[in-house]
């Protein structure tokens, strides 16, 4: 039988006891803060935080090169395996083209996936297929149907806390951003279809653990795994995991740190709840 191997990038939030336990190839997006680049494997959570805190300009995000694509496809192929890449939504980076165009660059057989996700969401579906890969009579196509069910039963909502790194970047106006600044709006966000579409507007802190419990709450199908991310904003992320564990009655419920790509486009304080159904 032919060995699959499988390859996904930083954004997926995997654990190193994940990586190791199912032998899985990582390729890290960069990330630059006042003209240094940093390896968004490498640098840690609260070291990022800070930085992106003194900092005037907002971080900026680099998908991997082609090259390091190229070299680990050739590497990861020469013993006659498979390789099978799944990459954050194509909606909100460049990765996943940028991978494709790699695999048709190399001469072994290299499968490249749109996740249409980010976070545990990508997390969720990277590690359904590493699992599948360890029982080499697995094809890919058959991993393929598996994490096609996977993805259309994720759900994922982000809550943002702070629009500052949206007005950093651009994506709102100056003026609109110091008013919800000074209403201290919070906006939530559900990733669907690869993009993320606005979920409501909410003013107070306990308003908005409010709408987020009831999310859960309205979940009709088990939950098979749900984790929470987020970029500084523990006390938050603490209470949905308790809230969570409660709904859903899970044994357990991940709490990580986002990484410094989601961080940068989030902003501090951010939050998101990922799971996935039966």
């Amino acid at each position: 039988m032919t060995k699959i191997k499988i390859v996904t990038d930083s954004t997926a939030g995997l654990t190193p006891e994940e990586v190791a336990k199912y032998n899985i190839h990582i390729l890290p997006l960069t990330v630059e803060i006042d003209g240094q680049t940093y390896d968004a494997t490498e640098i840690e959570p609260a070291d990022f935080m800070g930085k992106m805190a003194a900092s005037k300009q907002l971080p900026k995000s680099s998908q991997p090169a082609i090259g390091n694509f190229v070299a680990l496809f050739e590497a990861l192929t020469a013993d006659g395996s498979e390789v099978l890449a799944i990459h954050l939504t194509e909606k909100l980076s460049g990765t996943v083209l940028t991978a494709q165009q790699a695999a048709d660059m190399v001469d072994g057989k290299v499968t490249v996936i749109d996740s249409e996700y980010i976070a545990r969401a990508l997390a969720f579906q990277v590690i359904g297929a590493a699992k599948m890969a360890q029982d080499e009579t697995n094809t890919v196509d058959d991993i393929l149907t598996k994490i096609s069910t996977i993805r259309a039963k994720t759900k994922l909502y982000i809550c943002v806390v702070t629009l500052e790194n949206l007005i950093k970047g651009g994506r709102v106006g100056k003026m609109q951003g110091i008013i919800g600044s000074l209403l201290n709006i919070k906006l939530i966000a559900k990733l669907q279809d690869g993009a993320l579409i606005e979920e409501a507007k909410i003013r107070s802190k306990k308003q908005t653990m409010n709408y987020l419990v009831d999310l859960l709450k309205a979940e009709t199908k088990k939950v098979k795994e749900l984790n929470v991310v987020h970029a500084n904003g523990l006390q938050m992320a603490e209470e949905i995991r308790a809230h969570a564990k409660e709904i859903f009655h899970l044994s357990e419920v991940k709490l990580l740190n986002a990484d410094s790509v989601i961080s940068t486009h989030a902003g501090n304080g951010a939050v998101a709840m990922i799971y996935y159904t039966e």
